[in-house]
């Protein structure tokens, strides 16, 4: 994360605006759709959803303990675990207790909470919203982020 994207960040705190926070997973935008196996109103335990993009190449791995699909277009899943790639090949991890995946605006949306994992930050907060297509994520409500880093300000 950029010194910048940091200090606008500190900036939305310190003068009490909602805090709102883009996890930095630059990827490109793909329009395939999402495959989910799951039967409209039947309950599914212990789905596991990869996702390829159009060389192949893994892009995200969605886990999850239990999913239903509302109608043809929402997904209700707990305990999800989503593994997103970056074209550097940096791993981003969200980890949701209870979502909605649509799968027609490709948008995952969770109100009890989110943790949003790289290797060198970890962010909280109690609503996500991450779309899965252009890979931008935001987090409202109680936003806790620790950034680790090896490199420090002088």
């Amino acid at each position: 994360m950029s010194y910048y994207k940091l200090a606008t960040f500190l900036c939305f705190l310190s003068i009490g605006c909602s805090p709102l926070i883009a996890a930095p997973i630059p990827a490109p935008s793909t329009t395939e759709k999402i495959d989910v196996p799951v039967p409209v109103g039947i309950p599914v335990l212990g789905l596991k959803i990869p996702h390829y993009d159009a060389s192949g190449k893994l892009a995200m791995a969605f886990e999850t303990e239990s999913a239903k699909k509302i109608d043809e277009s929402q997904i209700e899943m707990t305990n999800v675990k989503l593994e997103v790639l970056d074209n550097e090949g940096n791993k981003i991890f969200v980890e949701l207790p209870q979502s909605l995946f649509n799968l027609d605006s490709r948008i995952l949306t969770g109100h009890k909470g989110a943790l949003i994992k790289r290797s060198d930050f970890v962010i909280t907060g109690d609503n996500i919203e991450f779309n899965t297509q252009t890979r931008f994520g935001t987090i409202r409500g109680n936003v806790k982020m620790v950034i680790s880093t090896e490199n420090t300000l002088p």
